[in-house]
């Protein structure tokens, strides 16, 4: 399904560890020249191969029996997250025979702003999660996915509007014929 899941997460140590605990803090200081890093997390449900990708507007290839979650990871040490943005679009083909139908929609943007503990103070880490399952979904019964493309776009700001911004492109193979 290309709607993403709804899911977000604001403690990176819950997805490393298993367990929950706390996301340091930092005072947000009166200047910072760097801004938040950012890092694409990919992990392939069927395979449960990991990848992180930190280079913008890299491409993946993905075949359409794959499903993966996408995670945005990011941090800022020095100035702390204050907040971050996750959205996308995509577009692909349906066919049936020599019919196509083309779909072409934005993924539902997901934002994360994490509450203020003490007044002054950010988390030095955030994360936003997509689970993207590519496959048929979105087309009709007895037609095949006929491969599409994906673009996701994160944007992240530290505790001083530092900011960040990296696209992750996927090309969406077409469904097997069975």
């Amino acid at each position: 399904m290309f709607l993403p899941c709804a899911v977000f997460i604001a403690f990176m140590d819950l997805l490393l560890t298993g367990c929950l605990q706390p996301v340091p803090r930092v005072s947000i200081p009166t200047s910072d020249a760097s801004p938040p890093t950012m890092v694409w997390q990919t992990y392939n449900m069927q395979t449960r191969e990991r990848g992180e990708i930190v280079k913008d507007g890299q491409s993946l290839d993905v075949p359409s029996s794959e499903q993966y979650v996408i995670t945005l990871a990011v941090e800022d040490p020095e100035s702390g997250v204050k907040d971050v943005t996750l959205s996308g679009n995509v577009q692909y083909v349906c066919q049936q025979g020599s019919q196509v139908e083309e779909k072409k929609f934005p993924l539902e943007t997901q934002e994360l702003k994490p509450m203020p503990v003490q007044e002054n103070t950010a988390p030095i880490r955030a994360a936003l999660v997509y689970v993207v399952e590519f496959g048929k979904s979105g087309c009709k019964e007895k037609w095949l996915f006929g491969g599409g493309a994906l673009a996701l776009s994160g944007q992240a700001h530290n505790g001083i509007g530092g900011t960040e911004t990296r696209t992750l492109h996927f090309r969406l193979h077409k469904q097997a014929s069975p």
